[in-house]
């Protein structure tokens, strides 16, 4: 029985898609014979009440040599507008009061109609020239619409420019409409320091998560992405609003092999200054010794970092000074060993200045029991008998133990009777006999 119904399914399929197979290419005829005949896009542009919108857009599949052709005809309408407009400030200036008026008004709305004109001539310019237009066609083209622009002005009488200024600046194509694209732009710029704070963000919790990095690196790839948002943004949108960036990217590349051996040095700095970051030798917040001074670091860029002494002057150091040096990186290790000297008198008991030392430092809290200090002789000098104490200290605590150690220790050898020698040199003069003649 399953059989029988599986056969009875399948005949059926074939028939349905025997039908269906029969039946599409009449169906396709039919609706090929009422498709309307669609008029050609060369002819299309030609129509000068086409907003600058559409006719970008039937101007896309158009050659050099058919936009050619368009530019002629649209030449040909903004004469024949011109021309009504001369016509009209001739009849002006020879008419009455009563008539200056509609003439006036007539001249105005004649104005703006030929500006109209005159903005969708520069679009098929643009277009022309983009697809490899002659030059000397070309400019003659150009040449035509800047001379009739000043033309124009010229020949308006006061009141009628000002009419005419007046249309252009409630007009969506004139001064309303710059003003909506200057709001637009500002608050597309705004909005894409907004992306890119928010770019910034998602990056910074991507580079927590990679913990080998330095922050020097963190602080400089951040800022990277910043501005790279921040910049593609912003040609973005000027593409939007119609500017061609393309020039931009040619500006770009020549002003950068410029700069590249204008600023020879500021590169080698550059180049240091990733290095140092991505090897992270030192990071913000460590005190090191390099390039001949010492301090904390308090920032670093990609072409020099900023170091404070610890009397609060503030070194800049270019990146590749730092690079070429050797670098004492004193916050690395989380601790470190305090070494002092400590010289008593010859005559001085060493073995009870050693149990002092060891006391102070068994009081002294910020001293590590683990590893232990180190008190002992370490050398007899020309004037004292040296001791050397050492013992070990976290190293944000290195001066405090330094400073507190030596100022304890001289009271404690002062109280115990413990001499600290000055440097001393004992003379002896031996007086000789000698035989008078």
């Amino acid at each position: 029985m399953l059989n029988t119904r599986n056969t009875y399914r399948c005949m059926l399929g074939i028939f349905l898609s025997l039908g269906m197979f029969l039946v599409l290419p009449v169906a396709a005829q039919e609706t090929g014979a009422e498709t309307p005949v669609v008029q050609s896009a060369f002819d299309s542009v030609q129509n000068q009440e086409l907003s600058k919108l559409d006719l970008a857009t039937l101007m896309v599949p158009l050659t050099s040599d058919e936009l050619a052709e368009v530019a002629e005809v649209w030449q040909g309408y903004i004469r024949a507008a011109l021309e009504k407009s001369a016509h009209l400030n001739v009849a002006l200036n020879n008419a009455s009061k009563s008539d200056a008026e509609l003439l006036r008004e007539q001249l105005a709305a004649l104005v703006s109609v030929s500006r109209d004109l005159r903005d969708s001539y520069s679009l098929v310019l643009v277009t022309w020239e983009r697809k490899g237009a002659d030059a000397d066609a070309l400019k003659k083209h150009k040449d035509y619409v800047l001379a009739v622009h000043a033309a124009t002005v010229q020949t308006l009488d006061p009141v009628t420019l000002l009419r005419a200024l007046g249309r252009w600046s409630v007009s969506s194509d004139g001064g309303l409409g710059v003003l909506l694209k200057l709001a637009g732009l500002i608050v597309a710029v705004w909005a894409m320091f907004f992306v890119s704070r928010m770019v910034r963000k998602f990056a910074a919790r991507g580079l927590e998560r990679v913990p080998s990095l330095s922050r020097l690196l963190k602080t400089f790839v951040l800022g990277a992405v910043y501005w790279l948002t921040f910049s593609l943004g912003v040609m973005i949108v000027l593409a939007l609003f119609g500017v061609n960036v393309t020039p931009l990217f040619a500006v770009l590349g020549g002003a950068s092999f410029i700069l590249g051996f204008a600023l020879q040095e500021t590169l080698g700095n550059l180049a240091s200054g990733l290095m140092i970051m991505a090897l992270k030798p030192f990071d913000t917040g460590d005190y090191i010794q390099v390039a001949g001074t010492s301090g904390v670091v308090d920032d670093m860029s990609v072409i020099s970092t900023t170091i404070r002494t610890f009397d609060n002057q503030v070194i800049t150091v270019p990146n590749s000074k730092i690079w070429g040096d050797v670098i004492t990186n004193v916050s690395a290790s989380a601790t470190r060993r305090v070494d002092l000297v400590f010289g008593i008198g010859y005559g001085d008991d060493a073995t009870h200045a050693i149990k002092v030392l060891s006391d102070l430092v068994n009081a002294d809290e910020l001293c590590m029991k683990n590893p232990s200090a180190e008190v002992f002789v370490g050398e007899l000098g020309e004037s004292s008998v040296n001791i050397f104490c050492r013992p070990w200290v976290k190293s944000e605590n290195y001066w405090t133990v330094y400073w507190g150690l030596t100022g304890r220790a001289k009271e404690r050898f002062d109280a115990e009777g413990i001499s600290i020698p000055f440097p001393q040199r004992d003379v002896h003069l031996y007086q000789s006999s000698t035989g008078s003649s």
